[in-house]
């Protein structure tokens, strides 16, 4: 009789590394921006899907003079907290360990909006980029990030901003309830005048 536990071995061995693997093969950092010239700064594809923008200046939360929210990037967000302030709703927290870090929001954020967007703002005296804006992978609600701080000056993590996209109003089954029988009735006085 032969024995199956160097099977088994084998079957989990390579069920391990081919998960070892695979979680490898998914995370890949997303940059904003190439540019040596620029200060970079990147997270995992595995909790942003792009970067929609980076730049200098500041990102207030506020519309009338936020500059992501009045670029083309971010022309259908609203702002939806910022950490540190008092308008936080979805408690916006980050840490930073020299240029690393992680940020995390409250999951209620995902019953308000249909998609989002982290916006991560550091001090680095005017030296481009110092802002960057990242679209949130559906559901996400923590992750990481790391800045490249091509010039050494500053660094430091100010405040991090959550943009949402507000979700599509769906009509209720009553409304379209009504909008067929309207198309029907109308359908009805067509045949009507058709046959007279």
């Amino acid at each position: 009789m032969t024995s199956l536990k160097p099977t088994r071995k084998v079957v989990g061995g390579i069920a391990l590394a081919a998960y070892l693997l695979g979680n490898q093969a998914l995370a890949a950092p997303i940059l904003c921006s190439t540019d040596p010239t620029k200060n970079r700064m990147s997270v995992d594809d595995s909790q942003v899907s792009a970067c929609l923008a980076s730049g200098t200046g500041n990102l207030t939360g506020e519309s009338q003079n936020d500059l992501f929210l009045n670029s083309a990037a971010g022309a259908d967000y609203e702002s939806a907290g910022k950490q540190p302030s008092a308008e936080n709703p979805f408690n916006i927290t980050y840490s930073q360990n020299g240029e690393v870090g992680t940020w995390s929001f409250d999951s209620s954020f995902w019953n308000t909006y249909s998609s989002g967007a982290i916006a991560f703002k550091f001090g680095t005296g005017n030296q481009p980029d110092e802002w960057f804006v990242y679209s949130l992978q559906l559901g996400m609600t923590s992750g990481d990030w790391e800045f490249i701080n091509e010039f050494g000056r500053g660094g430091g993590l100010s405040h991090v901003n959550l943009y949402g996209t507000s979700p599509i109003q769906v009509p209720e089954p009553g409304t379209l309830g009504l909008l067929g029988l309207g198309v029907l009735g109308l359908a009805g006085m067509r045949r009507r005048q058709d046959q007279q």
